[in-house]
């Protein structure tokens, strides 16, 4: 999908100066000379059609539906808030290959989409309830730090330094391997089940909110485990389950991004496109949009 967009913004950035250097070059070699004409040419035949599909996408959702500022934000930060740190965020980001704008963009669609797809969709307290008291153990969110080392004898004279009142972020600051997390003081920020080591998750999710673990090991090596904060009660979780609930009425992304064409008088003015919503194929979904939000 990324590449999709890149290709997206070259396409549009050629079709801008087409008629004014349309035949000069955009790469020279031995072998002949690369035009504009040719290379956008190319991008049309390789990835015009999921392009196209998504821009109209886009449009079309930008159009009959409205994301604010702070619904962003609200979302962009709970992403965040997975993450340690900002630092560890922005390199996930950069290894990603995404700059924040375009996660934000990502993130907007997304939501665009959702809204589309959950439009007219009504969610009862009882409905929100129920999921809540079935889906219990998966919903609850614990926050964590660590000290990581590579070996039982290191990580038992720090426990003994614990044990004697020292400082548990000075400590994982000053001796802990995880270079993600050292900075922050260990701090893991908040995770589910299912989302850390076997043997970290079930040490952590049996600890108290301010309790601190034996040493864990695991297969990146010895973890001291300090809980810092946890969420398990219908009120705490009330905005994850509403969201989990509408998710599972939400209608299809693909039957709601074909109904959105049907009642947008799209006129495709490209020959070489004319079928493009005719066509009995998948549709493509905004960049950065998954189906069913």
């Amino acid at each position: 999908m990324k590449k999709l967009m890149l290709l997206c913004a070259v396409m549009l950035g050629l079709a801008g100066v087409l008629s004014a250097c349309g035949s000069s070059a955009v790469v020279k070699t031995k072998g002949g000379d690369i035009t504009n004409d040719e290379f956008y040419k190319e991008l049309k035949n390789q990835a015009g059609n999921q392009v196209l599909q998504e821009m109209v996408y886009e449009k079309l959702l930008n159009a009959n539906y409205k994301v604010s500022d702070k619904e962003i934000d609200q979302k962009v930060n709970e992403v965040k808030k997975k993450f340690p740190s900002d630092e560890a965020f922005k390199q996930a980001l950069q290894q990603s290959n995404l700059t924040e704008k375009q996660f934000r963009d990502n993130v907007k669609q997304q939501l665009l989409l959702f809204k589309a797809q959950t439009d007219g969709v009504k969610v009862t307290e009882k409905e929100m309830k129920d999921y809540y008291d079935k889906n219990k153990d998966k919903l609850t969110e614990v926050k964590a730090s660590h000290i990581l080392v590579k070996d039982k004898k290191t990580a038992d004279k720090i426990e003994q330094k614990l044990k004697k009142g020292e400082d548990f972020s000075k400590l994982a600051k000053e001796n802990t391997t995880d270079t993600a997390t050292k900075d922050s003081g260990g701090d893991l920020g908040w995770f589910k089940k299912g989302e850390m080591d076997p043997a970290f998750e079930k040490a952590a999710f049996k600890l108290k909110v301010g309790q601190v673990s034996d040493p864990v090991k695991t297969q990146y090596g010895y973890h001291i485990i300090k809980l810092t904060g946890k969420k398990d009660s219908y009120k705490e979780l009330k905005p994850e389950v509403k969201q989990a609930v509408l998710q599972k009425k939400a209608k299809p992304a693909q039957e709601v991004l074909q109904n959105l064409v049907k009642k947008g008088d799209v006129k495709i003015k490209d020959k070489q496109f004319k079928d493009l919503f005719n066509q009995p194929q998948q549709p493509t979904l905004p960049p950065g949009a998954s189906p069913q939000g």
